[in-house]
């Protein structure tokens, strides 16, 4: 752990090393076991333990065995409730604005929709983004196509079958069986494509910005008047700005 001023505090330090050896492992763990990993005096160990467990830091199991504890969800709620998303997104869209020359935007998927919840318009085009807080639809926008592919099976197919598949260009695909092959390659290839499915000559792309628990929580993506041959170079720019919000959110790979 690194110093941020004076010095380190080494019993924190070792309280903190056992927080993440428990969550990178994801199962409680008997003292032996983190004596093992650790490699340090049991004692010393049995300490911290016994300490973090009096502030409901860490549990111990009927079978001795010790696990994360609530107090710990209690704390990760209060930061995740003053989080503002679209305010730490902000400064990764407009870089990833100003290198793509096209707006950017972050949406949500909210009861079979999507919503968008920040954008940044750029000087050198249209402007062709929603506006915040518009719901767009799911099948035929390029972010509403990477939440479906990031769905579990039951949730993609209920989507598809409770909601109306509209038909807004000639591209548009309006049956499920068109979609779910496209849907598996999404999830493949870890972006989603739209040419011209929601509206006439504009194209965009999304990519996922996961959150601590490696859920796909937002896209975020590119929309304008894109030719055929940038849509693939755009996925690295967005890529970059999805990942650096994904951390800033806490999700850690």
């Amino acid at each position: 752990m690194p110093e941020v001023e004076g010095k380190t505090i080494h019993s924190v330090e070792k309280a903190v090393r056992l927080l993440d050896l428990l969550t990178e492992t994801g199962h409680p763990m008997a003292l032996t076991e983190l004596h093992r990993q650790l490699g340090w005096p049991k004692s010393t160990i049995h300490g911290l333990l016994t300490t973090m467990r009096a502030g409901g830091l860490i549990e111990q199991g009927n079978d001795g065995r010790y696990w994360l504890g609530i107090r710990l969800f209690e704390y990760g709620s209060a930061v995740s409730n003053a989080w503002n998303i679209a305010a730490l997104a902000r400064p990764y869209m407009q870089e990833a604005c100003r290198v793509l020359g096209e707006s950017v935007f972050l949406s949500v998927l909210d009861r079979g929709a999507v919503v968008t919840l920040a954008e940044e318009e750029s000087r050198d085009s249209l402007r062709v983004v929603s506006e915040v807080g518009a719901r767009l639809p799911i099948h035929c926008t390029s972010q509403g196509k990477l939440f479906l592919a990031n769905l579990s099976a039951s949730e993609t197919r209920h989507i598809l079958r409770t909601h109306e598949l509209t038909a807004f260009t000639p591209n548009t695909l309006t049956r499920a069986e068109q979609l779910l092959p496209e849907l598996e390659q999404i999830r493949l290839q870890g972006y989603a494509l739209e040419n011209g499915e929601y509206k006439l000559g504009l194209r965009s792309v999304s990519v996922p910005v996961r959150d601590v628990s490696g859920r796909v929580a937002y896209a975020v993506g590119c929309v304008g008047l894109l030719p055929q041959e940038r849509l693939l170079p755009s996925v690295a720019a967005l890529d970059q700005a999805a990942q650096n919000i994904s951390r800033a959110i806490g999700y850690r790979r």
